[in-house]
């Protein structure tokens, strides 16, 4: 064809990561969505199951036995996204209070381990402070320690 063409983008704004979390009694596929969000540069994470119908659930309870190997594989795809896409950040929050809560727990646990590589904010009514424990915060927001350097605008 030669006709002329009208210029054209490809945005990437939506990064997707499967795995499949393993037990005796059964295997579920998982998905890590990474989402462009409204303001710039911050990415939302969500973690997800695959449905036997292809839907995607963010209120399945897999019941596998397998939390701390799914949470430390979640962890490894954050790294792997941030490697690869300097300069930005991620916002996650749990899809109910209980995950929620847990999110925190993990976090406030393991902030000595995950602050080598990371940086670590929990964000409240838009504005992000330095993650403490025992602190409840609307969101968390994990990023690289080289992106400290700019001013995070929410």
């Amino acid at each position: 064809m030669n006709e002329n063409t009208y210029p054209f983008t490809l945005s990437r704004t939506e990064f997707r990561f499967e795995f499949v979390s393993i037990s005796a009694k059964k295997e579920v596929r998982k998905v890590v969505l990474l989402t462009e969000t409204a303001i710039s540069k911050i990415y939302n994470l969500a973690l997800l199951d695959l449905l036997e119908n292809g839907e995607l659930s963010d209120m399945a309870e897999t019941s596998n036995d397998d939390f701390k190997i799914v949470i430390a594989t979640v962890i490894q795809i954050i790294n792997n996204f941030l490697d690869h896409n300097h300069h930005i950040f991620v916002i996650f929050s749990g899809s109910d209070s209980r995950r929620h809560r847990l999110y925190r727990i993990i976090l406030s646990r393991e902030l000595i381990e995950i602050s080598k590589k990371f940086v670590v904010f929990g964000v409240n009514h838009d504005v992000p402070y330095p993650f403490e424990i025992n602190t409840e915060y609307e969101f968390c927001l994990i990023g690289k320690h080289e992106n400290t350097k700019k001013k995070i605008l929410l």
